[in-house]
């Protein structure tokens, strides 16, 4: 038997794709994985921290093949990592990384030949954040650093 308090549940948020724009986000998961002709890909999961749509989620996918390299140099970059150099990084490096990301919706037909709608991030959809935005975003000040 279960047992459920119904009016305390939070009702389950739309899967309706977020609208079309910029959204400030803090990567939150990296889950490694391969493409179908084998590349490794890491598919990312940003959360969307502020506006209408904060605790929405974005999903891109990040492909280490010789053709993807440059958009792997772009997405790190704009998350804040060194790309001045060679680097060897993990998933772990990425995680809590905040960047603007663009999405753009996009018709496709599922398995099932249903037309459906989804968000979808173009090549260059990703901006770093300015100086003087904090790179964690969330993360609670210290004492000392309130204007107050």
């Amino acid at each position: 038997m279960v047992r459920m308090n119904f009016p305390e549940v939070p009702d389950a948020k739309s899967f309706m794709p977020v609208p079309a724009g910029k959204y400030l986000c803090k990567l939150v998961d990296v889950n490694e994985t391969q493409t179908q002709r084998g590349d490794e890909m890491w598919k990312l999961k940003f959360e969307i921290m502020d506006g209408e749509y904060a605790g929405r989620f974005i999903f891109d996918n990040m492909v280490f093949s010789k053709a993807a390299e440059s958009r792997v140099k772009l997405i790190c970059s704009r998350l804040g990592m060194e790309t001045e150099k060679e680097l060897e990084f993990y998933p772990e490096d990425l995680k809590g990384r905040s960047c603007f990301v663009i999405v753009e919706i996009e018709e496709y037909e599922d398995n099932k030949g249903r037309k459906r709608m989804r968000n979808r991030v173009p090549f260059d959809g990703y901006e770093k954040i300015e100086d003087g935005v904090p790179e964690q975003i969330n993360e609670p000040k210290p004492e000392e650093d309130l204007p107050f």
